[in-house]
């Protein structure tokens, strides 16, 4: 299985295109010390972790599921804001509704505020009634682009948690086909399927966080089964 990447160096170095401070640096480099746990190592699936009280709340952590899912090695990952997912996007793929949201989920998580809980921006002709979100966590979907330039419709699950009181995101992301001639029902039930996905393994990361830090974050209710 893929271990989990972490970089300090290269989150320096990549970053804002080295417009980081040495005090960031340091700073990051104290937070990417604190991953360094080996069970997060075998997580194959996309996984990523971003600081929101660091300027731009870039992404300290990540495993080989997320390089896999994008493309970008961790080198290139670290350290940056995960909105480079969509250079390459056309403008009008472009959710900007949806980069809001996310924006305000990262300011609140810094500012140790809870946000409501909510899933955005369900592909056309889908509602909502297969899952309910408490406060500190978000659902949505984004068109993406891969370092190849490659379109992928990517679902992703944000959850805000204090690790050792200090706060974090914790992400899993899932590629989802659009097959936009399917008719919603089908589509509908293939959400179902990856956000169990998700959450089966945010389950996974939860566990392992809370056995190694000072875990604190809302309980999450489980859904049912397609």
């Amino acid at each position: 299985m893929a271990p989990l990447n972490y970089n300090a160096s290269a989150m320096k170095e990549t970053a804002n295109a080295g417009e980081w401070e040495n005090k960031h640096g340091q700073e990051l480099q104290k937070v990417v010390n604190s991953f360094c746990i080996d069970d997060l190592y075998h997580l194959g699936f996309s996984f990523t972790v971003a600081d929101p009280a660091q300027p731009d709340c870039p992404l300290v952590a990540c495993s080989n599921g997320f390089t896999e899912l994008t493309g970008y090695s961790s080198q290139e990952a670290l350290g940056r804001n995960c909105r480079f997912l969509l250079n390459g996007v056309p403008e009008e793929q472009i959710e900007a509704e949806t980069r809001v949201k996310c924006r305000k989920f990262c300011a609140a998580t810094a500012q140790g505020e809870e946000y409501s809980g909510d899933v955005d921006n369900l592909p056309t002709g889908l509602e909502k009634p297969w899952v309910e979100l408490p406060k500190g966590e978000m659902v949505c979907f984004h068109t993406n682009a891969m370092k190849s330039g490659e379109l992928f419709r990517n679902m992703f699950y944000l959850k805000q948690v204090e690790l050792d009181e200090e706060p974090f995101i914790l992400g899993v992301q899932v590629g989802v086909p659009e097959e936009f001639g399917l008719d919603p029902s089908t589509i509908d039930r293939r959400c179902q399927v990856a956000y169990q996905h998700l959450e089966a393994n945010m389950t996974t990361i939860e566990h392992i966080m809370a056995q190694q830090f000072w875990y604190s974050a809302q309980m999450r209710r489980q859904i049912a089964p397609a």
